[in-house]
């Protein structure tokens, strides 16, 4: 190959290496103006768009936050009336469903205090399951509550075993008499308005101090859902002789 066209092949690549290059600068400014055109200018297209178009009067959305159940203040496990009032809170203006072994019983609205109540709940006889939820303007509901759980007892306590029994002569050198029965369910036993001490069986003792002579013993016995039962004997206490 002549000196001449070896010279005329190395011009050629020079050039090309700058056109590419300059091509390649040429596509770098324009991505760069494009970016900048979009960043400064494209809100105003928005908004220009927004102004013409069919839906520029229309509400946006607003994402709403989950609504939160309804909270009862305290409910006793236990009643003794079958008529009950149940209390509670829950954002202001939500309706607040409650529901009783099951189906709906009724329904009240949480005023701006945030509180509801409901008044003259019906109970079953026994074990009775609540829970409630509750309801915005739009159908949109709460999670349940908890499920809760009232007994409806309206029977007393009995007081069984007990002895000594009434009539009863004790004879001891302490000047003491061990009380003891048993109830039929769980309850409080006092023993001349003093506790007794009571066990897992149901089953209660308790040594009452005494002087010689007539002793009148007062015994109580209250159940969870406030059923009283009283029983009164009267013994004869007398001191052992050594």
């Amino acid at each position: 190959m002549k000196y001449s066209e070896l010279n005329k092949k190395n011009i050629s690549e020079e050039e090309l290496s700058k056109k590419l290059m300059m091509y390649i600068i040429g596509i770098a400014a324009i991505v760069v103006v494009t970016v900048l055109a979009f960043s400064v200018f494209a809100p105003k297209i928005g908004y220009l768009f927004g102004l013409v178009s069919k839906h520029r009067n229309e509400e946006g959305y607003k994402p709403t936050g989950k609504i939160p159940p309804p909270v009862f203040t305290e409910i006793h496990k236990s009643v003794k009336v079958s008529d009950i009032q149940l209390t509670g809170y829950a954002r202001a203006g939500l309706t607040v469903i409650l529901y009783v072994n099951g189906p709906e019983i009724g329904r009240t609205v949480a005023g701006a205090d945030n509180m509801f109540t409901f008044s003259n709940i019906k109970l079953n006889d026994g074990k009775n399951t609540l829970f409630a939820k509750a309801v915005d303007n739009k159908g949109s509901e709460s999670e349940k509550t908890e499920f809760f759980y009232i007994t409806y007892d309206k029977n007393p306590p009995k007081i069984e075993d007990l002895s000594p029994e009434d009539g009863d002569t004790v004879r001891n050198l302490d000047k003491r008499i061990n009380v003891t029965g048993r109830t039929n369910e769980k309850a409080k036993v006092t023993i001349n308005g003093m506790m007794a001490v009571q066990k897992p069986d149901n089953s209660f003792e308790f040594l009452l101090g005494v002087d010689e002579g007539e002793v009148k013993m007062k015994i109580e016995a209250v159940d969870e859902a406030g059923n009283k039962t009283e029983k009164e004997i009267t013994v004869k206490y007398e001191k052992k002789s050594i």
